[in-house]
């Protein structure tokens, strides 16, 4: 992914002028910047400039995403998510139409005049007198709500351990019901996608925490390989596979979707395929941060190997519209690892870790009001 990191400059000016006139919604003030004239475009009889220029020219981070071909634009909490060929955008979450689609020409973003004339002012935000007093309630960023999906159950096993014959669809279970008693406790509401050996299709536990409307998506699973060598603690978020390990789990998760009748996740009718893929960009972000928070904590917290964050497209985290992650806790196929696995402590210490990488999560999140730091980055 390319990040840009832009800084303020005078025509941010005439926009703030705007807002404070009481004429923010069609900024009819707003002066496009003179230095921008030469490399605007036309396309299709529009006349279009190119984003990265935009953003330099009024102060806003801007970062592309090459991945899902989406730009977002941050400023202070406000952010705006673009994708090439739609005209249609994201405004703080809300769907806005743009006069045109955004266009992807010889490596660069262009987006229409009139973009910048009416999308760039929610991003500056309202003056502190005409705030109502209700905006400024403590915590407006804050998780309140996290699905914790246990994985496998039911006629899908999951790995089997070689020696005791542990199955993952049980370790899953009992972590993930040790995991929801301690976020409990921290004051967040949980939500199980399963709470006893039943099979749920993934489609349906990607349901179920788009439905809820969470905050969180958490994962819960156990490892398997071929070697019964590899081991560790594995954290994923959605990215393209990093490495033949990552692409054959990628495989072997994705695999119980042929036991759930072919079923497909329905998208809402509000949300299609390209504002959903918007809203995933978005999500992606903290998504990483989640995946290494976590990581963290169970490397501080449990003598087990950490191998770290990792990406991969499963199905459950593609298809869920809030941070998402998939914890693999450890292999069942090692024999060192599932022998850990038969002691209620350790699975005791193995939730309390994750519990922690999610609750400090909790804590940047607040504290950063929604992660604003990684426009900076």
């Amino acid at each position: 992914m390319k990040k840009f990191r832009y800084y303020a400059a005078a025509g941010l000016l005439a926009i703030a002028a705007a807002n404070l006139t009481g004429c923010a919604t069609q900024a009819p003030y707003f002066r496009l910047e003179p230095s921008l004239t030469k490399d605007m475009a036309n396309f299709g009889g529009v006349e279009y400039v190119p984003l990265a220029k935009l953003c330099d020219a009024y102060g806003f981070e801007c970062k592309w995403d090459s991945f899902v071909k989406t730009a977002t634009i941050q400023k202070a909490s406000g952010r705006i998510v673009l994708r090439a060929g739609s005209d249609r955008i994201l405004v703080n979450g809300e769907e806005k139409r743009l006069e045109k689609p955004v266009v992807f020409n010889a490596g660069a973003v262009f987006v229409p005049v009139s973009f910048a004339k009416n999308n760039l002012a929610p991003l500056i935000g309202v003056a502190p007198a005409e705030r109502p007093a209700e905006a400024a309630a403590p915590k407006l960023y804050t998780i309140r709500t996290v699905v914790i999906d246990a994985g496998h159950g039911g006629k899908d096993v999951g790995a089997t351990g070689k020696r005791y014959r542990l199955r993952e669809k049980d370790m899953a279970l009992e972590l993930a019901r040790k995991l929801r008693v301690l976020l409990e406790r921290a004051g967040i509401r949980v939500i199980m996608t399963r709470e006893r050996d039943i099979f749920v299709p993934l489609p349906g536990r990607a349901e179920i925490a788009n439905k809820a409307a969470a905050d969180l998506f958490v994962s819960v699973h156990i490892n398997a390989s071929r070697s019964r060598g590899l081991r560790g603690f594995e954290c994923y978020y959605l990215s393209n596979a990093t490495d033949d390990n990552a692409r054959a789990l990628e495989a072997l998760e994705n695999a119980s979707l042929k036991t759930g009748g072919g079923a497909e996740i329905e998208h809402s009718a509000r949300l299609d395929k390209t504002l959903w893929d918007m809203a995933l960009t978005e999500g992606r972000l903290e998504s990483g941060e989640l995946a290494s928070y976590i990581c963290d904590s169970v490397e501080n917290s449990l003598a087990i190997g950490n191998r770290g964050t990792k990406s991969a497209r499963f199905y459950v985290l593609k298809y869920t519209r809030m941070p998402s992650v998939l914890v693999e806790a450890g292999y069942l196929t090692n024999r060192y690892e599932e022998k850990m696995f038969k002691s209620a402590q350790f699975l005791d210490r193995m939730a309390e870790a994750v519990a922690k990488g999610i609750l400090r999560y909790r804590e940047e999140y607040e504290r950063t009001e929604g992660f604003t730091k990684n426009a900076s980055r």
